[in-house]
């Protein structure tokens, strides 16, 4: 049964009754349950900026989380289907469409949301007339992430239109404060959190990276940890009688002095004097059996928490017997598909909106584009295909 709370009327107020297996003597669903402590918290990573910029300068597996499901989605890029595909191809090449949207894909993962300013010949602090937009009056592409631009004007009251929780304005966070109306930005959003959050949020998204920085923080502990002890694999420990006497007597700079010059002696000759009567000697050797399926685990954690499979996160190959890790890949990739059109797509159409017609002079009735394909068949792949529609031909 599940753990469901319940509320008993009475003339004291309601109580709370809990719905689920219970053991006394084991102190199962009690209050002496240990478990009964666990909570969870709300954080507040999100808004330390420092922390996840920090994270994603200096740890390649940090940067990964963020970069590679963007790269893997937009490494293809798309095709243009009309008449003028040509010209629009090249006015993607001009205003360098694909590098700024991936950038802004990069930011909304990393904080939490970004934006793309369309620079046109219009006035940014009024709204945008899209109709107005003639030939090669969009002049260029500006990334700003959340924290170059705050959101002004929020509609907070009225949760049945269609800008609730959007905002009207955004102002840029400089000396200047120059005001920027939404239609002149695509904005890119993070992580979907709930409404009541997006409100604490400041109407932004949830960054990617926060989310997994505490598995990070873990996996990087623990190799670093993994490598502190192969510094320390072997310690050489000696026995000196009388050394506490010595040192009561205030002789600690002679005996510091001793062992310092045996030490280097060693480290010339490989060879340790000592007195024969009063000094011995110890190697200590440590063992490191188990580290290496703690930090496999965690490597396992640290994927799923991702999302992206370890043969693309880690560069490792599939663990097991025939494993090729294509299984694997094929999901991944499917689940980069998915991303393409419920996140990507409808980005890249409010930007195509004045691109095209900032190609064309006019947006084509038979104008339209798609996704090339993420997965690429190897000469094998597609080799058996071809011998299967050979034979199913020769079948009929």
């Amino acid at each position: 049964m599940t753990d469901k709370p319940h509320y008993r009327a009475s003339h004291q107020g309601p109580v709370p009754v809990t719905d689920g297996l219970q053991n006394v003597v084991a102190n199962l669903g009690t209050r002496n349950d240990k478990r009964s402590a666990n909570r969870f918290g709300y954080t507040t990573n999100n808004f330390d900026f420092a922390q996840l910029e920090a994270a994603y300068q200096s740890n390649w597996i940090a940067r990964q989380i963020v970069t590679v499901p963007v790269d893997d989605g937009l490494r293809e890029w798309r095709s243009w289907n009309c008449e003028g595909a040509e010209a629009i191809r090249k006015e993607e090449q001009r205003l360098r469409v694909a590098y700024n949207y991936k950038l802004s894909k990069y930011w909304s993962r990393l904080y939490g949301g970004a934006v793309i300013l369309i620079m046109t010949d219009q006035p940014i602090d009024q709204p945008l007339d899209v109709s107005k937009i003639g030939k090669g009056s969009l002049k260029r592409l500006v990334v700003l992430d959340r924290w170059e631009i705050q959101p002004q004007a929020i509609n907070f009251t009225n949760p049945l239109a269609e800008d609730y929780l959007q905002p009207e304005w955004y102002t840029v966070r400089s000396s200047t404060g120059q005001f920027i109306h939404s239609s002149h930005l695509v904005r890119v959003d993070g992580e979907e959190l709930p409404r009541r959050l997006r409100e604490w949020n400041e109407t932004w998204g949830d960054s990617t990276l926060r989310k997994v920085l505490e598995d990070l923080q873990d996996v990087t502990a623990t190799k670093g940890g993994i490598a502190s002890l192969v510094l320390e694999a072997n310690v050489d420990t000696i026995s000196r009688q009388g050394l506490s006497s010595e040192l009561a007597t205030d002789q600690e700079s002679a005996i510091l002095q001793r062992y310092a010059l045996a030490g280097q002696m060693k480290s010339l000759v490989n060879m340790m004097l000592l007195d024969g009567d009063s000094e011995t000697m110890e190697r200590k050797q440590l063992t490191f059996s188990g580290l290496g399926e703690i930090l496999d685990k965690l490597m396992i954690w640290i994927s799923g928490a991702a999302d992206i499979p370890m043969t693309r996160l880690f560069g490792q190959s599939a663990a097991g017997m025939d494993a090729t890790g294509e299984g694997d890949m094929r999901n991944y990739y499917d689940a980069v598909a998915s991303m393409q059109e419920s996140q990507f797509r409808p980005d890249l159409e409010k930007l195509d909106a004045v691109m095209v017609r900032s190609a064309l002079g006019e947006w084509p009735d038979d104008c339209s584009w798609g996704w090339e394909p993420l997965y690429q068949e190897s000469g094998t792949e597609l080799a058996q295909q071809d011998l299967a529609t050979a034979q199913s031909e020769d079948i009929r």
